[in-house]
């Protein structure tokens, strides 16, 4: 099969699983409760569609390309995005967009179809970076609206490019500054003294005061896209003064703008504001989660390190982001602030290497289930090594119960998607659970909050989040909500995948997998008998709960709200296997 078809039908397989997932396209199988192969009969628009699938767990939809037929009045239909989206029962400018965005991602995942060599070895940055699978789930998982073919070569992860951060002076009554140190310190542990020094000297070359203005560094892609369109004004009136490119070079990770210091590996990994649109949004930064970043993080540390369940039972570690910086632009010049609003930001997140301690390594969990270029899953020589069933049991505590703990004992919700998330091995055995990415992804329900936790401290921004309403920003209205969060990120979107990876490959059942799930969260529930009320109100064993609708958000368009879908709960149905087999 030639390359351009394959990576074709990965697209054209993504999106019917979706649509089918998400009930935007109704099918028929023989029965919905099995999860064995079975035909699978749908219609979207005129095209009638058969192809062998699964029903797996949670109700995502698995489907064999190869056994897929479409027609349209008995004529067959190529498997090809256009002869699909122009089928869809949606306003025109949201199918050109999607079809524009489908046959990107083919355009992008073509640039570098090739089985990269082992990763088996990689550190955790370098690995990352070498994730060039994408999303399994998005049918745009690799659209990148906005990047040229050039820029796919200079930013993308797959070249393994390297670039220097675009450096601008602002106007500091025209940005929000988090910085735990002295800015004089901040910039000197950063940069080095001697970048520290040219950063100094570049602000006197363009005649800016160091008492008025202050530092923004800049995705370089980003700075292109702003300087001769939104920026135009602030440059104009001096208020923004290009300090040209400075500093250590940096590549892209797998999210595209969260960056990874090549020159000193274990410095930050810094987040910048990119305006391309990848999945299902634009890859800027929400403008209200910048300066809180630092807040969030100081919150979410602060409870870990209280309670010492997550040093020896449930061990977690956080990439904290410890500080940001957002250019907010004239306030006498609203339109112009709402066109930069959130597309200068930069937030500084802990290095993964000063989490780790000797003999210990951090793999990103969207690498568990990835298959090498010899055909074999990532995690081979581990299970080798340790036996299947055993290292399963461990991977699953170690990535579900810190995020369950922080839940269920402390109120907590976190985004612990396959992305936001790295195990910690030693000898391929999972120890502990690193996450990251926390400045517009944590959610707490007030009254769910253990007594003595008042909630996160935001400052002097504080009232702007108590007047807003729930569900806005991180205060939720509904225990529901975090539920929903959680086990979207960790089980429906997440340990799916690898449940998926093992059966293909080792032949071990999902429906067992989803047992052994069940099994941990049970053993959590036993060792911590205070919390059982607590649990009930999360309602995880409920057996259908809600869970969010990526593609029908992207197809309602830019300014639709969060999608949501009922399924089947499969650790509902797990528990009532499990407790069968005891009988």
């Amino acid at each position: 099969m030639m390359s351009r078809e394959r990576v074709t039908l990965r697209v054209v397989r993504q999106f019917l699983e979706a649509a089918l997932f998400e009930g935007l396209v109704p099918f028929r199988c023989t029965d919905r409760t099995a999860d064995s192969w079975q035909c699978l009969q749908f219609r979207l628009g005129d095209v009638h569609g058969e192809c062998l699938g699964r029903v797996r767990g949670f109700s995502r939809i698995r489907l064999n390309m190869e056994s897929l037929t479409l027609t349209r009045q008995g004529q067959a239909v190529p498997p090809e995005p256009a002869c699909l989206t122009e089928q869809l029962a949606i306003p025109p400018r949201q199918r050109n967009t999607l079809l524009r965005e489908l046959q990107a991602t083919i355009r992008n995942a073509l640039l570098y179809d090739r089985p990269p060599e082992s990763r088996r070895d990689l550190p955790a940055e370098q690995l990352d970076c070498s994730l060039h699978e994408g999303h399994p789930y998005h049918p745009c998982f690799k659209a990148r609206s906005g990047f040229s073919h050039e820029d796919q070569l200079r930013f993308g992860p797959e070249s393994g490019r390297s670039f220097r951060l675009q450096w601008v002076a602002v106007r500091r009554d025209q940005c929000r500054i988090e910085v735990p140190l002295p800015e004089d310190s901040f910039w000197r542990q950063e940069l080095g003294t001697e970048t520290a020094y040219l950063l100094r000297a570049a602000f006197h070359r363009v005649g800016a005061d160091w008492n008025r203005y202050t530092a923004l560094p800049l995705h370089p892609w980003q700075w292109q896209s702003l300087k001769n369109e939104a920026l135009v004004p602030a440059l104009t009136r001096g208020d923004v003064r290009p300090l040209g490119l400075l500093g250590d070079r940096y590549r892209a990770s797998q999210s595209l703008r969260s960056l990874f210091n090549q020159t000193h590996p274990e410095a930050a990994c810094v987040k910048t504001s990119l305006g391309i649109g990848n999945t299902s949004s634009r890859r800027h930064l929400e403008p209200h989660s910048v300066p809180s970043a630092p807040a969030i993080s100081r919150w979410l540390e602060e409870t870990v390190s209280a309670d010492d369940q997550f040093t020896h039972r449930y061990p977690l570690r956080l990439m904290t982001e410890y500080a940001s910086l957002l250019y907010i632009g004239n306030p006498e010049q609203p339109a112009e602030q709402q066109a930069l609003a959130g597309e200068m930001g930069v937030i500084w997140r802990t290095g993964v290497q000063t989490l780790l301690r000797h003999h210990e390594r951090a793999v990103p969990v969207n690498a568990l289930p990835a298959v090498e270029a010899d055909g074999v899953p990532f995690i081979a020589p581990w299970l080798e090594r340790h036996g299947l069933q055993a290292w399963l049991r461990a991977t699953i505590r170690t990535l579900v119960l810190p995020v369950w703990h922080l839940l269920v004992r402390h109120g907590i919700g976190v985004e612990a998607h396959a992305q936001n998330s790295l195990m910690v091995l030693q000898d391929g055995w999972p120890t502990a659970l690193i996450l990251r990415d926390f400045h517009d992804s944590v959610e707490y329900v007030a009254d769910f909050l253990p007594a003595g936790n008042p909630g996160p401290d935001l400052g002097e921004r504080q009232r702007f989040y108590d007047e807003a309403r729930d569900d806005r920003y991180y205060r939720m209205g509904q225990v529901e909500a975090l539920r929903e969060l959680v086990m979207d990120t960790l089980f429906v979107f997440n340990l799916s995948e690898l449940a998926q990876c093992i059966e293909a490959h080792y032949g071990f059942p999902e429906t067992r997998f989803w047992r052994l799930v069940h099994q941990c969260l049970q053993t959590y529930a036993q060792q911590q008998p205070q919390l059982a009320s607590r649990l009930a109100r999360i309602g995880h064993q409920r057996s259908r709960i809600a869970t969010e609708s990526l593609l029908a958000r992207k197809l309602r368009g830019p300014d639709a709200g969060e999608c949501h879908h009922d399924i089947t709960n499969t650790l509902a149905v797990s528990a009532d296997v499990y407790a069968s087999s005891d009988h």
